[in-house]
């Protein structure tokens, strides 16, 4: 995005005098509150008049996590407008200290403060526990020029009016050790009226680039829930706190069962035309609990869509739809689950105008005519049609298929080829023999090499059918193969096929590959576990940021065959 079209949208006299505001300088202890940092209210206003229009999220938002740079005024407005939904009692602010003034692993204060939209109280009572181990936490004066925690403190003042903060900096030679023990400590101070905010930025003094990798690696570690993962994370090549990022997912893991959600990742570079040889990137994260279902992506620079898992119409599934009561309760579970949004879902096998009385059980075939006003109703952006039954009556069975899905106007990628989606590119592959066809199906060098793209700015996703049924771990042909896919740069690998989704996501060392094994069912003729069946299913959300980098977040999928069926 040019500086023009970032500038426009936030307008230009507000990004000038956001780059105006005074470099910080290091200010004497107070003796009452803390003096206001940034002298002129306007920059601020004009920056919570442009994000007016972000509404709360409805469901409670337990941790945020926002940048502290000024020059993204609008993602620090919209984030903590995302989490103003419920008032808190307190709010826990970790932000590193930027001049390594604490002579100890943290800092605190008991001080308030003043800003130039309000004062921001301090929770005294609480900052006087963490002071109680003076080995691990300081009383510093670090609180009177930190952007970490000046730079929020207006918004503060102006979003919870009246919430006590206890500001926490975080020392950039703290360890892992440190984190834990602050965790523990912490831990009887936030309750369900607390609401935890790290005030960090992301990858600093790399080029856009390697930046991008940077924060791609960083999101899938966010995705995976992989605290290990973060723990050895490179500041500031990924984040400039990663014991405010480790704390944050730590005590929201342990205290809410809440997962992340990042919203915004944008880069520096994206507000101006010439080349930086140094930039900053910028996140926008929520932490609710998880499995809560998707819903549009929040703010500008951001797609979202959901994947699913294998989707098969046929055999009993058409008695059952064209009864308008059943479809009735199969529509509202499925538009529940996705939210809505466009999906891409497997369809596991072929599609015919109409179907021969004579078709054995595992020859997979559909009335053309369904699976299209299902994919209308469920709005769907496209199908991937690599998988062991996508052949199953031969070529003329795919050139049924195809013509059913063009006629429709229905997006589809066989074995190989590409769903290209705004902000993402889906490559699509099968490494299943297909039952009534030669081995063609089975993934080699040059269907791998389908990964890779010469436009490293838009992120690839593998769409893989994969595995065998009912088995949610990767064999050790998996495990090859994601090592071949990780080694071509995809962002991300989803994959279908067992009827069974996988616990959850997992990251690649270093982040450099999320997985998801398994997405299981979504429109399947198999009974879930509580009708006596096997079979499970889950979505990705997906949401693809304009800077070229994604986020992938596994949600539960209904059991649409029992709801049908009448059995939940």
């Amino acid at each position: 995005m040019s500086f023009v079209g970032w500038a426009g949208r936030l307008g230009l006299g507000l990004l000038l005098a956001m780059q105006a505001l005074p470099a910080p300088a290091r200010s004497p202890c107070p003796t009452g509150d803390y003096p206001a940092f940034y002298p002129d209210p306007a920059p601020f206003d004009a920056a919570l008049e442009a994000t007016a229009g972000v509404a709360p999220r409805p469901t409670p938002v337990t941790g945020l996590v926002v940048p502290h740079h000024l020059n993204a005024p609008d993602l620090i407005a919209s984030g903590l407008r995302l989490g103003s939904g419920q008032r808190p009692r307190r709010i826990v602010l970790l932000f590193p200290d930027h001049f390594a003034e604490s002579p100890r692993p943290f800092a605190t204060t008991t001080h308030g403060f003043r800003t130039v939209l309000g004062a921001v109280p301090t929770d005294a009572g609480a900052a006087r526990t963490l002071l109680a181990d003076p080995d691990l936490v300081a009383d510093s004066c670090l609180f009177g020029s930190d952007h970490g925690a000046r730079a929020l403190l207006p918004f503060l003042a102006r979003l919870y009016p009246g919430v006590p903060v206890l500001p926490l900096a975080i020392g950039n030679g703290s360890n892992r050790a440190d984190w834990d023990a602050m965790a523990r400590a912490l831990t009887p101070l936030i309750d369900a009226e607390t609401l935890l905010i790290q005030s960090t930025d992301f990858s600093h003094y790399l080029p856009w680039h390697e930046a991008r990798q940077r924060d791609q690696e960083v999101l899938n570690l966010l995705a995976a829930g992989d605290l290990d993962g973060i723990a050895r994370l490179v500041q500031p090549d990924h984040v400039d706190s990663v014991g405010a990022l480790y704390l944050t997912m730590a005590l929201e893991r342990r205290l809410f069962g809440a997962g992340p959600q990042v919203v915004a990742n944008r880069n520096q570079q994206q507000g101006v035309d010439q080349f930086l040889s140094e930039t900053t990137s910028y996140m926008v994260i929520l932490y609710q609990p998880e499995g809560l279902p998707p819903v549009p992506a929040p703010l500008a620079g951001a797609h979202r869509y959901v994947l699913a898992g294998d989707w098969f119409l046929g055999r009993t599934w058409p008695g059952l739809l064209y009864d308008e009561l059943v479809a009735g309760r199969v529509e509202r579970a499925a538009l529940e689950a996705t939210g809505g949004l466009p999906l891409i879902a497997n369809l596991e096998g072929v599609l015919l105008p109409d179907l021969p009385g004579t078709l054995d059980h595992m020859t997979l075939a559909m009335p053309a005519e369904l699976v299209v006003d299902w994919a209308r109703r469920l709005n769907v952006a496209g199908f991937g049609l690599a998988n062991n039954h996508a052949m199953d009556i031969g070529t003329s069975g795919m050139t049924e298929t195809l013509a059913a899905l063009d006629a429709a106007g229905i997006p589809h990628a066989a074995q190989g080829e590409r769903l290209q989606l705004p902000g993402l590119t889906l490559v699509i592959l099968s490494d299943l023999d297909g039952a009534a066809m030669p081995p063609w199906h089975r993934l080699d060098e040059e269907l791998l090499d389908r990964v890779l793209v010469e436009d490293a700015s838009v992120p690839v996703l593998a769409f893989l059918h994969w595995g065998a049924e009912w088995v949610t771990e990767p064999r050790p042909r998996e495990q090859m193969l994601t090592r071949e896919i990780e080694a071509r740069g995809a962002a991300a690998l989803v994959g279908a096929h067992p009827h069974a989704a996988s616990a959850g996501p997992r990251a690649t060392p270093g982040g450099r590959m999320l997985v998801i094994q398994s997405l299981g069912n979504f429109l399947f003729d198999q009974h879930g576990p509580g009708a006596g069946g096997l079979a499970s299913g889950a979505l990705a959300e997906v949401t693809a940021f304009d800077q070229g980098t994604i986020f992938l977040r596994q949600i539960p999928a209904p059991q649409l065959y029992d709801i049908a069926r009448g059995r939940q």
